[in-house]
């Protein structure tokens, strides 16, 4: 019996232990997979898709039938369209970045998308607040801690640094992201792209 108690306190402990070990942290987590997927990406790009988690579409135009006009355009002049239909914009997953191609392939019918980018743009706060800034610390810092020889580095992030102090928060890909991947998605807010795009994808 008193056998059987250690054994039962080793192994106690030992689940503890990977328990802390094993502890999550999203914002680092989020960092790896996304150099896993896009390893040519930038501290900009964690920027930039960090900023569309929280912000959403909300800075970009509204207007229906400008929103259409320039979703065909792109679609039209669009080097590729590759890439996964779909992928979170940050480590909370509050928006999706959307593939253009769903459209183009015909399994989302434009009406249905452009009904969903709208939607996602309504009622978001733009304002620029001391969260977010709290916010891209921990991620600057996440991103330091997982991938500590990135290039630009210091670059990007004194760049962004001057930009937020003038007021400016919006950013385009960088230029190794749009060379590598040819990004061309529109934002969807979770909810939205659960209810309205992600159920229809499912269906061819």
């Amino acid at each position: 019996m008193k056998n059987l108690f250690s054994i039962i306190a080793i192994l106690s402990i030992a689940l503890l232990l990977n328990s802390c070990h094993s502890q999550t942290h999203p914002r680092e987590d989020f960092v790896r997979s996304y150099f896993l997927k896009y390893p040519e990406a930038t501290l900009q790009d964690i920027y930039k898709g960090s900023f569309q988690d929280v912000f959403g579409p909300a800075h970009l135009l509204t207007n229906r039938e400008a929103v259409e006009n320039y979703i065909n355009r792109e679609i039209e002049t669009a080097e590729s369209l590759e890439g996964e239909d779909y992928v979170p914009c940050g480590w909370q997953g509050n928006f999706y970045q959307v593939n253009l191609k769903v459209i183009a392939d015909g399994r989302i019918p434009m009406d249905d998308f452009v009904d969903a980018f709208i939607a996602s743009a309504n009622g978001i706060d733009t304002t620029l607040t001391q969260a977010w800034l709290e916010e891209w610390e921990q991620l600057q810092q996440a991103t330091r801690k997982i991938v500590p020889h990135l290039q630009g580095f210091k670059e990007d992030s004194t760049l962004l640094a001057n930009l937020l102090k003038q007021g400016k928060y919006v950013v385009h890909h960088s230029r190794k992201f749009n060379q590598y991947y040819h990004p061309h998605y529109r934002i969807i807010r979770r909810d939205l792209f659960e209810k309205k795009i992600f159920p229809k994808l499912n269906r061819h």
